[in-house]
């Protein structure tokens, strides 16, 4: 097993109302560095790619590559003999790793737009070097850039940033100063190919959490009512947690709180994502032990949540209450001056008669 370390640069288009749906952004070069499993660099791989759906580059892509439009036309190729060539110099088996989780998702896309059979299948592990550097530095869910990462590792090289396999190369000295054998289970999953059927659902084991992805659906009512998505059990056992606080929202995610005979509380986290490749959604659920500092932090959210739901109705029936009283003073109004005008009227026609 190799380690293929990626990294692509892509256009735009100029204007929104020209964008492609399928595809809004488009790979104009594709740079890879093959390492052994000891980290030593085997080679590497570069490809310009003609654009042929942005054909012209856009301002931000030239002054952050450095490349002209005349580059690519010159020593560019189309993107479906590029990707043969990357598919067949990275071999059958190897492990993709990247600089955040972007790159794969384009490459991905590229594919499918230019019905290239993508030959890998769910579930597609692969190792975010920023999120392993982020978490050897203890820096939580801070994400860094390329540059100021190897500005810490005094990565000094001519090499410049923003070219494919010049980035890659980078990201390729980074991860041989991660301690592996601490981080690297702490891979990435995949989302572009889903779960097809309940049988494909998986739940992945990490050190310290579990993460469960669901297949897709057509509405999002039905995947977040799944049943199997609401499941909430021990990270570690397997065995159904006593709900402390059970499921609720906070409008972006859902969460709750359960114990464990075993191995203490755990909370559980269910985000709700868009289905990449096909029109749906589907549920990614992660269950980790918390301590009781994050147990209470929890409880309060919830108490926080209610709180505000009991505001929103008081203010509500507030609103109507206001409104039925608006409603009433209207017609209150319109009464008197209906009653007023047919007094005048009964008040001329007497004059009148006299």
């Amino acid at each position: 097993m190799n380690y293929i370390v990626l990294d692509l640069e892509w256009n735009q288009a100029a204007y929104k109302s020209v964008e492609e749906e399928d595809l809004p952004f488009e790979i104009i070069e594709i740079g890879a560095v093959k390492m052994d499993q000891n980290t030593n660099i085997l080679g590497e791989f570069q490809r310009l790619i003609r654009p042929q759906v942005y054909p012209f580059l856009v301002r931000r892509t030239k002054q952050l590559t450095g490349w002209k439009d005349k580059d690519l036309d010159e020593k560019g190729i189309y993107f479906e003999d590029a990707c043969a060539e990357f598919l067949k110099w990275c071999g059958n088996d190897c492990t993709f790793l990247v600089w955040g989780g972007s790159d794969l998702t384009q490459l991905e896309r590229n594919m499918a737009y230019f019905d290239i059979k993508i030959p890998w299948k769910y579930p597609l592990k692969y190792l975010d070097v920023q999120k392993l550097y982020a978490l050897q530095e203890g820096e939580g869910k801070v994400r860094r850039s390329l540059d100021v990462v190897a500005e810490r590792y005094e990565l000094e090289s001519d090499r410049p940033f923003h070219h494919a396999v010049d980035d890659a190369w980078y990201t390729a000295q980074i991860f041989k100063r991660i301690d592996r054998k601490k981080y690297e289970d702490y891979y990435s999953i995949d989302y572009y190919n889903i779960p097809k059927n309940h049988f494909e659902e998986k739940t992945f084991s990490f050190p310290t959490y579990t993460k469960y992805v669901s297949r897709q659906f057509n509405l999002k009512e039905e995947a977040l009512n799944y049943r199997g998505a609401r499941e909430f059990r021990c990270r570690v056992c397997g065995r159904r947690l006593k709900k402390l606080v059970p499921w609720f929202s906070d409008g972006r995610t859902y969460m709750a709180l359960g114990e464990c005979p075993s191995h203490g509380l755990m909370k559980g986290h269910i985000r709700l994502k868009i289905a990449e490749r096909f029109q749906g959604y589907f549920v990614v659920r992660t269950v980790r032990s918390c301590t009781e500092e994050d147990a209470d932090a929890i409880r309060a959210k919830k108490e926080g949540v209610q709180q505000k739901r009991k505001d929103r109705r008081r203010r509500t029936s507030q609103k109507k209450r206001e409104a039925r009283e608006a409603e009433n003073a209207k017609k209150n109004i319109l009464q008197r001056e209906t009653k007023t005008k047919d007094t005048a009227k009964k008040g001329t026609k007497k004059g009148e008669n006299v």
